[in-house]
């Protein structure tokens, strides 16, 4: 059982229409983010265009408010002390996308999730939502290779072809926003934060980059072009498509029930590696023996 299980008595009241709700709202917020954002090559007219009309501003600001005023609402319904509320107040108001998986009346240690409700944070619930997410974001990272291919092989030619442009860029908003949801999920299930994003710092790559690009930060820095123009985003997608295939892999124990159609040779592989720990059991053994016959002396 993990820590928040064994200070929690009771999971908080379900509300699944209140929360389904905001799920709903920050998901809104997330999309009218994303829509604005520069993801690579194409896209500019449509995002300009989104940007400046006159509705874009009004459901943006409103979606927020929503979220803020929904959130303030909830210090008055939480029963842990008024500084957590306060803080998970500050938190959600700063990245509304956060409402997804907690609100201000629920104490840290709970996790909502779609379908199932509250559920606490822990190790086991870390991996039946990995295991749950696994598929679902594999087929939005394999969306990476037509938008790799509009990109590379149209080139400049999607300029001139607004309706493929346009389809590549509401592509590359649909896998940002997947990205943002799933690390959402995922940093709000595990205790371990700072080591998960460690972890998966790709992953962060490709959420903040578009962020960085559209706020101008690098503007100063020669090499602002290059970030702007999609490159960096590009390498960033394949490499994050190689490591989910390979951790998908991990996960469902792929690799394993390949080596388990010839007995023969998985039992050697077995042995194998069993000779491997046992010799660096032994090695561990020995250093831990000579230290003794040290501290000894």
């Amino acid at each position: 059982m993990s820590a928040p299980e064994k200070v929690l008595s009771a999971p908080p009241p379900a509300a699944p229409l209140r929360h389904g709700v905001m799920l709903v709202v920050a998901l809104l917020f997330l999309l009218l983010v994303a829509i604005v954002l520069p993801h690579g090559d194409s896209g500019d007219s449509f995002r300009e265009a989104a940007r400046l009309h006159p509705a874009y501003l009004t459901v943006l600001l409103g979606a927020w408010a929503f979220i803020a005023l929904e959130s303030l609402a909830g210090l008055f319904l939480a029963a842990d002390a008024w500084p957590a509320r306060l803080k998970r107040l500050l938190l959600i108001t700063l990245l509304p996308p956060i409402r997804m998986t907690t609100a201000t009346s629920t104490p840290p240690g709970w996790l909502w999730l779609p379908g199932a409700g509250w559920r606490p944070t822990g190790p086991k619930t870390t991996e039946r939502l990995e295991q749950k997410l696994a598929l679902p974001m594999l087929f939005l990272t394999l969306l990476v290779l037509p938008v790799l291919g509009a990109e590379l092989g149209a080139g400049e030619a999607l300029d001139k072809r607004p309706t493929w442009a346009l389809a590549v860029h509401l592509t590359t908003c649909l896998i940002w926003i997947g990205f943002v949801a799933e690390f959402v999920w995922m940093i709000s299930a595990t205790p371990q934060k700072l080591g998960y994003c460690l972890r998966h710092w790709i992953n962060l790559v490709i959420i903040l980059l578009p962020l960085l690009a559209f706020l101008r930060v690098l503007a100063v820095f020669r090499f602002a072009r290059f970030f702007r123009a999609g490159k960096l985003l590009r390498a960033y997608r394949l490499r994050t498509l190689n490591s989910r295939l390979l951790r998908l892999a991990l996960l469902f124990n792929l690799f394993e029930r390949i080596q388990q159609r010839n007995p023969e040779k998985y039992c050697t592989s077995l042995e194998k590696k069993i000779a491997e720990l046992e010799a660096e059991l032994t090695g561990m053994k020995e250093k831990l023996e000579a230290f003794r016959v040290k501290k000894a002396d």
